[in-house]
């Protein structure tokens, strides 16, 4: 490492001096877009059953505390909001996710910063500066693990989400840099998430979002303290990149690379280049590895395909989406479960060649069951393609090939799944998804409100009135 200081004394170097003038427009403006449509997955989740169940844990555990519960408006401890927002911001898998990070960033560190501004009274700027600072850790410490770590089992938004929830929890606490070392250190030992909610279509995917964002706060409350941690978290050879990286093996149909990892993109043009200008937006409720086939498979439902007189239907995709999307396939072309749903690849396809669309609606328990998807599922088959794989994790490309029962073909294919920054949502898009979410759970009025409160955040002396809008 060619700079004396580890990558956390750099990262806390950087972020402790940097202010809202040193933050470009684009990334400014980003930001608001990828708050609200945070918001709005954490208003929509909180309906879901699984964010009922954890907020009446988190009840218990707390009592009464000064910071709020969102679409519930329950008061708890910093560390309790966090963990449920993030937790409910990620049920519907509907939330933020950066292509290269191969992770969320908001759900993990808003909830974080939310809670301790709300404790503390900080400003809007406060609370969109700490944002951007701890996004961009977030998604920086998943690029360096290149796209492999999740080959490990790791999911990367609890392993890297609370490094970048202790980075903006830090920022809105007004540490200074040997405190944001030590959060750094503490949240360093807190990192993980197993892939194993895979095996049944578990809840704890959703929990490593609010895990994250809960042990960011409690991280940068220690930090706060002296709490002594390693300053070489990162690079220690029993460090994050270390533990967390991918160490190679070879399955009878597939050989996975092995474990790369690069800890200069931590710190690459930290405070000058931000990763949460080109973060991307879901349209569509489920894994985003799967987004670009719903892409394409809805293209080809406006096509015109007449579902009923499909013969047969061919998916390219790369390693990680046959790892993860395809296997196991009994569990992945007929899942029993909302969770399953979200993270197969033939459910996603036939429900888009179906219906139209990819919503949240589309996986409930009911949902799921539908008998056409199942039969349309049942005639997908999938390969490899190099040419895919060669270009992970930096684009996504996805094709699809339906063959009538004449003969003829119906092709959808992506280069970047909607949402991307080289396919981008439009803010039109994003405020319709926002109102979608939230006017269920807090009504129109609010939520309009919430839309124009969002837009000049910068300018609020204190977020009150925005919590109170989510209650």
């Amino acid at each position: 490492m060619a700079n004396e200081k580890t990558y956390s004394q750099q990262i806390a170097a950087v972020s402790t001096r940097l202010t809202l003038a040193d933050i470009d427009p684009r990334t400014i403006e980003n930001a608001k877009i990828f708050m609200l449509d945070c918001l709005g997955c954490i208003l929509s989740g909180s309906q879901i059953v699984n964010a009922k169940v954890i907020r009446r844990a988190a009840g218990e555990i707390s009592g009464d505390g000064p910071c709020t519960i969102f679409g519930a408006g329950a008061g708890v401890n910093p560390m309790m909001a966090a963990l449920v927002n993030g937790t409910t911001g990620h049920s519907q898998d509907y939330d933020d996710d950066h292509r290269e990070g191969t992770q969320h960033a908001s759900v993990a560190v808003l909830p974080a910063v939310l809670a301790l501004a709300e404790q503390y009274g900080r400003s809007g700027a406060e609370v969109l500066l700490a944002y951007i600072i701890g996004s961009d850790v977030t998604i920086r410490a998943g690029e360096a693990f290149e796209g492999t770590s999740y080959y490990a089992g790791w999911h990367l938004t609890g392993t890297c989400g609370v490094m970048g929830a202790a980075a903006g929890a830090a920022k809105i606490l007004g540490l200074n840099e040997q405190q944001t070392v030590d959060a750094l250190g503490v949240a360093g030992s807190a990192a993980g998430g197993l892939g194993a909610f895979n095996s049944n279509g578990s809840w704890t995917k959703r929990f490593h979002a609010g895990q994250s964002a809960m042990n960011g706060v409690l991280a940068a409350m220690m930090g706060r303290e002296g709490y002594f941690a390693p300053a070489a978290v990162f690079e220690d050879k029993d460090g994050f990149l270390n533990c967390f990286s991918f160490k190679g093996w070879t399955r009878e149909d597939a050989v996975l690379p092995d474990g790369i990892q690069n800890g200069e993109k931590l710190v690459e043009n930290f405070g000058k280049k931000w990763e949460m200008a080109d973060n991307s937006i879901k349209l569509h409720a489920c894994c985003r590895f799967t987004n670009n086939f719903c892409d394409c498979a809805i293209d080809i439902h406006n096509q015109g395909c007449d579902i009923r007189k499909i013969k047969a239907i061919h998916a390219e995709c790369n390693k990680f989406t046959d790892t993860k999307l395809c296997r196991p396939v009994e569990v992945k072309r007929h899942p029993r479960n909302p969770v399953n749903a979200q993270f197969s690849l033939f459910y996603e396809i036939a429900c888009g060649l179906v219906r139209g669309r990819v919503l949240p609606e589309s996986f409930t328990e009911e949902a799921i069951k539908d008998a056409e998807i199942a039969r349309l599922s049942d005639l997908i088959t999938w390969e490899i393609n190099p040419e895919f794989e060669a270009v992970y994790p930096t684009k996504y490309p996805a094709r699809v090939t339906v063959t009538m029962e004449d003969g003829s073909t119906y092709v959808g294919e992506v280069e970047y799944p909607k949402g991307d920054p080289e396919y981008p949502a439009t803010r039109e898009e994003v405020v319709t998804k926002f109102r979608n979410n939230a006017a269920n759970t807090i009504g129109s009025v609010k939520a309009e409100r919430i839309i124009e409160l969002v837009d000049k955040i910068e300018t609020l002396e204190t977020i009150d009135e925005l919590i109170a809008c989510l209650h």
